[in-house]
């Protein structure tokens, strides 16, 4: 549909969508503003946009303002994340910040230093071998040698998911935690330390989630997360399995012995966090005298 448009028309046209599917309103003078061209562009690109999706603009002559049609269909395809990123910050997919729509977010409290995320992000671009210091709640402050080769989000700290030549397995290494990180000369990553190796990285599980069952209104809970007949199958990387079901609030005890208040959610197949790292974080787990 978009074939032969060049990129900086494409993003004039996803920016055009969006104002007026999210902001419900558009003038030409917006898109001339945000993308600093002369009116006849902003015509150009609507007249473009209209041959797209013709439903989608409707002209109100009093306001002289496109408003969104009845039959509106998104012409391009974008996440609810990206969609509450642009919302909450104004940036992503070329979009501008919407004037007037106040938004509010809990702060992170764990988010790494420029320096040092950006000597992490450049080994994992360039597939380099990195010598840090570390410091663990269990091991307390170490030299270790790591082969990096993604970043996790778990919504409380960025980790970054390596493999550690210490205790020869890939493991999960908080950012923040790293005082010190060079490139480390002569050493190169072999095979049983790159990503094509990390099993667990690339194994998908499906989590199987329902209403708490002491919960009285379990309605409440599936409107929640759009649960059909109940029940939600929610895929995600098996080393990122336990991080996501502490997140979502998942009571993963054999027996749903949780309070349902704190844990709204309930996971039925705890069998899938069986050899699963990160699963001595998914709340309950394991337990048998009705602990956390």
């Amino acid at each position: 549909m978009l074939k032969g448009v060049p990129p900086s028309q494409v993003e004039r046209l996803s920016y055009i969508e969006a104002r007026l599917f999210f902001l419900g309103e558009l003038r030409r003078a917006d898109v001339a503003k945000r993308f600093s061209g002369a009116s006849i562009q902003a015509s150009r690109d609507l007249a473009l946009y209209k041959e797209l999706a013709p439903e989608n603009l409707v002209y109100d002559f009093q306001a002289k303002t496109y408003l969104p049609g009845e039959k509106f269909r998104l012409v391009f395809n974008r996440t609810p994340e990206r969609v509450m990123y642009w919302l909450k910050s104004g940036l992503g997919d070329g979009l501008p910040h919407p004037q007037g729509l106040p938004t509010a977010e809990v702060e992170s409290l764990g988010l790494p230093k420029l320096g040092e995320l950006a000597v992490v992000t450049r080994a994992i671009y360039r597939k380099q071998v990195l010598e840090v210091t570390y410091v663990s709640l269990g091991s307390g402050r170490t030299d270790r040698q790591i082969v990096p080769h993604a970043l996790v989000d778990n919504g409380q700290r960025w980790h970054v998911r390596a493999y550690d030549r210490a205790n020869a397995r890939f493991s999960d290494f908080v950012i923040t935690r790293i005082s010190k990180a060079v490139v480390s000369d002569g050493s190169d990553a072999v095979d049983h330390e790159r990503p094509e190796a990390d099993e667990q990285w690339n194994r998908m599980v499906e989590l199987s989630l329902i209403p708490h069952p002491r919960l009285k209104h379990k309605s409440a809970v599936e409107a929640d997360y759009g649960m059909r007949s109940g029940a939600l199958v929610v895929k995600c990387r098996a080393a990122l399995a336990g991080y996501a079901l502490r997140r979502w609030g998942v009571d993963c005890s054999t027996q749903h012995h949780l309070d349902p208040v704190e844990f709204q959610l309930a996971l039925t197949n705890q069998g899938v966090l069986s050899g699963i790292g990160s699963s001595q974080l998914a709340p309950g787990y394991g337990s048998r005298d009705g602990s956390a």
